[in-house]
């Protein structure tokens, strides 16, 4: 059986959505304007001076710890039936 959501709780919904998405416009906007100095200027990589790098970095970061998650929930998952008794 699926959850049905109330009206205000659908409303709620909406309106964290609208929240969440106004905060992240604002950092992606101030992200813009901010001078970033490169860390690894010495060894020829300049990656972390291009705009919006580190929302980007974090983004593919979280993808890939949720992906290996994921992955390793599937390989340590149990039968139903592991505890019972036989």
């Amino acid at each position: 059986m699926k959850y049905q959501l109330t009206p205000t709780e659908k409303k709620l919904v909406r309106i964290a959505w609208i929240v969440g998405l106004l905060v992240l416009s604002a950092i992606v906007v101030v992200e813009l304007f901010m001078h970033h100095h490169a860390h690894f200027e010495k060894d020829g990589i300049t990656i972390d001076t291009l705009p919006e790098f580190y929302p980007i970095y974090g983004f593919g970061a979280s993808f890939v710890l949720v992906v290996f998650a994921k992955t390793l929930a599937i390989a340590l998952k149990r039968k139903d039936t592991f505890y019972a008794d036989d």
